[in-house]
């Protein structure tokens, strides 16, 4: 039986722009789910590349404190709003929230309910918590906007990255011959993900030893993006997740560029948990991290020394 809701909660929160030391974990009020909304008692959440944009600048002022921070999720459901039939007390859950909204680095959130997936009994809180922003961007940018096909050869930049580790191993799954560009750090745990060659942007050379492909999707961004054009063959397509391509360049050399903001898709996540619940592919979780301690998973991130994903875990 599911233990009584509170009527507050911790919440990792903004007030202010900047550092991680404008992370503060204080208590709210816990959110009531509304019409077509679930609330779900979340056991982990991860941090995304998006969080620490948000807290650094809230997208240039898009998003303005104070707010709670976090996308994705995984957890259970502890009440329904009205019009919710395709949940009941007590399931377990993940998704991510759509763009234009936040708040799930807390013990609780509303969540929409056409945002959530049941998750598999054989899929771990923690990794269930960790793919759905991830996982959901690498499979959309091969296979809604790249159009990959069995036998293309795609090239993944950043593939030792959240997104390209994912994207590298959904590409195998489907057939493509796959370049996996990242540092030598990397490099061991690309081949044995299944990559068929895997390149060190800092020593090879890699326009000669990819030769054209069919499709680029970039984690980079900046130089490696317009690079990325010259690695197209005609008619090729890049999918970047990071600024924006150059059009008259791309159509210059007969290819289409294009930017990728992914969004929540149920049956996309519910195909990747197929793929993780038969351990076809592994999401990387470098470590976690209490919810009470949110602030110090956001100084892990600005290292840069993290491979893998981190995770908040509830601890209240």
């Amino acid at each position: 039986m599911t233990d009584a809701v509170p009527t507050t909660m911790p919440a990792a929160r903004i007030h202010a722009f900047g550092g991680p030391e404008q992370v503060v974990v204080e208590a709210v009020p816990v959110p009531e789910a509304g019409v077509g909304e679930v609330l779900v008692r979340v056991t982990a959440a991860s941090l995304n590349g998006a969080d620490l944009e948000i807290r650094r600048s809230g997208f240039d002022g898009y998003f303005s404190p104070p707010l709670t921070l976090g996308i994705d999720l995984a957890g259970e459901v502890v009440a329904l709003g009205p019009e919710v039939d395709s949940f009941a007390v007590g399931d377990r859950v993940h998704g991510r929230r759509s763009a234009a909204a936040r708040g799930t680095h807390s013990a609780y959130a509303a969540m929409p309910a056409d945002e959530l997936t049941p998750t598999p009994a054989e899929l771990a809180q923690v990794s269930a918590a960790a793919v759905p922003v991830v996982g959901l961007a690498a499979w959309q940018s091969l296979f809604d906007v790249g159009r990959l096909e069995a036998g293309d050869r795609v090239l993944v930049q950043g593939a030792g990255g959240a997104v390209g580790h994912l994207a590298v191993q959904f590409a195998v799954y489907k057939g493509a011959h796959v370049i996996a560009v990242d540092g030598a750090h990397a490099a061991a745990r690309l081949e044995a993900l299944g990559a068929h060659q895997v390149l060190d942007f800092r020593t090879d050379d890699v326009p000669a030893a990819a030769g054209n492909v069919q499709l680029v999707v970039d984690t980079v961004g900046g130089p490696v993006t317009a690079a990325s054009l010259e690695l197209l063959a005609e008619g090729g397509r890049l999918v970047t997740l990071v600024g924006e391509p150059d059009q008259d360049a791309a159509a210059r050399r007969g290819v289409i560029a294009t930017t990728i903001d992914s969004w929540m898709d149920r049956h996309e996540l519910a195909r990747i948990d197929e793929l993780l619940a038969a351990g076809t592919v592994t999401v990387d979780v470098a470590t976690t991290v209490p919810l009470s301690q949110a602030r110090r998973a956001h100084e892990l991130a600005e290292t840069g020394e993290v491979a893998g994903k981190i995770v908040l875990e509830n601890d209240t």
